[in-house]
């Protein structure tokens, strides 16, 4: 049986010509290696540590070699965004878009790939890379809307940020759709995937947002 758990990159919309261009989703570590320009969303100091963090697990290598997604959107990661607590970026969340692909779609495409039970960094977390094992993924947790941490349980922030890896690249074909805040950026990233002759399904979907 082959698990179907949706799956939910953020990124700067003006990062979509780069992915397009590149045919798909580039890890951070080919990024470097092809030089890459993009608009950085992420901590720096988070980054550095996913620089050094070693996968447990094949294809091993460490998170730098995988391009990252999570399993439920409205992200701790995008609140920090929202209220202008990532260093350098300061657009807020309106300009973030989500490239959605599939846990199935992935595994079919024969994809190399490691998920985790929390964020990926921290010492508690457990790394799996066999479907079977998305039931250690705490989906209630991924379900409901607010994920802030309780004194009966003060681990739901680590659970949420929970990550699907996918192994250096993801093709644009496994993305299956393109998630945004509202109507205007629907129309930019329209403009975009026009320039650039792709197709995939925009959706508004502000729940998706703080």
């Amino acid at each position: 049986m082959i698990y179907k758990k949706w799956l939910y990159h953020i990124t700067h919309y003006s990062n979509l010509p780069s992915i397009l261009c590149h045919g798909g989703l580039v890890a951070n570590n080919v990024a470097k290696v092809k030089s890459v320009s993009y608009v950085n969303i992420a901590h720096t100091r988070i980054q550095d540590r996913r620089l050094t963090t070693l996968v447990p697990l094949p294809p091993y290598g460490t998170l730098h070699y995988y391009v990252p997604f999570y399993f439920a959107p409205r992200s701790p990661m995008l609140y920090a965004i929202n209220k202008g607590r990532v260093d350098g970026y300061t657009k807020g969340q309106d300009e973030i878009i989500y490239l959605v692909s599939r846990t199935d779609v992935i595994h079919h495409r024969g994809l190399g790939y490691v998920f985790t039970d929390g964020h990926a960094i921290m010492k508690f977390t457990d790394f799996y890379n066999d479907l079977k094992n998305l039931d250690k993924i705490d989906w209630n947790v991924m379900h409901s809307q607010f994920w802030f941490e309780t004194e009966e349980d003060p681990d739901r922030e680590r659970r949420r940020q929970a990550e699907f890896l996918v192994y250096q690249f993801v093709p644009i074909d496994m993305i299956l759709g393109i998630g945004v805040k509202n109507d205007k950026m629907k129309q930019k990233v329209e403009e975009i995937m026009y320039q650039c002759h792709c197709h995939k399904p925009i959706a508004v979907r502000p729940h998706w947002y703080y």
